[in-house]
């Protein structure tokens, strides 16, 4: 393989007034806080939250506690897209990037431009432990009208045309965000501090 190309943005994004240009288009981003996520188990996916029994943690074993979900978010002209996701694990700087991979991932087996990426089928996205991932689960399980519940809620944060939420389970929560343009398959990536100690979460959901 090739050179593996890490995706630009992924820092920057999240500084107010980032402005970005291609082809016809250009956005500014701006950030938002989307609340704090229970980390308890430390094992952390990134899924489609509307499809149970489909998430994989990543192999990556994360800090434990509390931290803060924080959404870019690219304002073009007419609409407003979330073009990042992150967890925010400590205030310290990336220096290096890595892929977020699942079990049996092996990035020597992707070309440059290819990436290991979840599913998305229903226009959202998420971040949650192993144990919400659970709970959310047995949450929707229970009953259909749980599905409209969470499209319900997130609609309480519509703008044209992204929205979130933090859904709060029994003991754990997960965010939910809107996934750029909509579905598609989104990698995301680690970033580790000049220690070596991770600092950021990152999903790309290949907006710019």
């Amino acid at each position: 393989m090739s050179t593996l190309q890490i995706p630009a943005h992924l820092e920057t994004a999240f500084e107010q007034g980032t402005t970005w240009q291609s082809t016809g288009k250009s956005c500014t981003f701006y950030t938002v806080e989307a609340g704090n996520l229970k980390n308890t188990t430390g094992q952390i996916i990134a899924c489609d939250p509307y499809i149970p029994g489909q998430e994989n943690a990543f192999t990556t074993q994360f800090p434990k506690g509390e931290f803060p979900v924080q959404l870019a978010i690219a304002k073009f002209e007419n609409d407003e897209r979330i073009a990042f996701a992150r967890i925010k694990f400590a205030d310290t700087l990336p220096t290096t990037w890595k892929m977020a991979l699942c079990e049996g991932e092996d990035i020597s087996t992707l070309q440059s431009d290819e990436v290991f990426c979840y599913g998305v089928d229903a226009g959202t996205g998420a971040f949650m432990d192993t144990a919400a991932a659970a709970e959310l689960d047995a949450f929707l399980a229970e009953d259909d009208a749980h599905y409209d519940y969470l499209t319900t809620e997130m609609d309480k944060t519509y703008t044209h045309t992204r929205s979130w939420m933090m859904w709060t389970g029994k003991s754990t929560n997960a965010a939910l965000f809107s996934s750029g343009w909509g579905d598609g398959c989104y990698g995301s990536f680690i970033g580790y501090d000049e220690n070596g100690n991770i600092c950021r979460l990152v999903t790309d959901f290949s907006v710019v």
